[in-house]
């Protein structure tokens, strides 16, 4: 975000915004959890297994100490240790946001009120569109489904089935008929198969002096 302060002041308008967003829809789940109504449940939840809790918490340690690491100092591409520094322009504002955001979440999910009911009115359309993801989901499946599979996939597969498929089980039908009809050929006996040999030869013999 710095980089987008000194460089590009659209580009960190859209980061800090974001920034504030997440803050509100992580503490929104955060609220909607473990501070919404009973929810009652076909089964008692129980607790995972340590073959899931173990990592989850060398996960959680790492994330709780890893930012004391001097990353800065070990992953360089020039042997010299990364200059790093607290941007407090940039990083106050951030924290910030992102404490106005969990503030608007608390207010509107930490009890059950109708505020997010009026804001979602409000909003109007665009809070209908941004509910329903933008309706990419709907283009995804009418791509997918409509251009792709029924006119591009659907017609491929007919013609690997029926002209691919169809020609190479063509040339082994035809393998097996032309070996079913000259098997009768490999008799086994010398004398025939002298015959055979003496009598190809003459025929090439006498077509190389009369036609070449």
């Amino acid at each position: 975000m710095v980089a987008a302060w000194h460089h590009n002041k659209i580009l960190f308008g859209i980061e800090f915004l974001v920034a504030g967003l997440t803050a509100f829809y992580m503490f929104r789940l955060y609220y909607n959890i473990f501070w919404g109504k009973a929810t009652h449940y076909h089964h008692t939840p129980h607790e995972a297994p340590f073959v899931m809790t173990i990592p989850l918490m060398v996960l959680a340690f790492g994330a709780m100490f890893s930012g004391f690491l001097p990353f800065h100092a070990l992953v360089t591409s020039d042997g010299l240790p990364f200059e790093a520094h607290i941007d407090w322009s940039v990083a106050i504002p951030s924290v910030l946001i992102g404490v106005l955001g969990i503030a608007i979440a608390t207010l509107m999910y930490r009890k059950t009120t109708d505020l997010p009911s009026k804001m979602a009115n409000a909003f109007g359309a665009s809070y209908k569109w941004a509910y329903h993801k933008f309706y990419m989901d709907e283009v995804y499946l009418f791509v997918t489904r409509k251009i792709i599979f029924a006119h591009i996939s659907t017609p491929v597969a007919w013609f690997d089935r029926h002209i691919v498929d169809g020609f190479m089980n063509l040339v082994a039908r035809t393998v097996e008929n032309t070996s079913m009809s000259i098997k009768g050929m490999q008799s086994g006996r010398i004398q025939q198969y002298g015959y055979v040999f003496v009598t190809g030869a003459i025929a090439l013999v006498l077509i190389f002096v009369y036609l070449w």
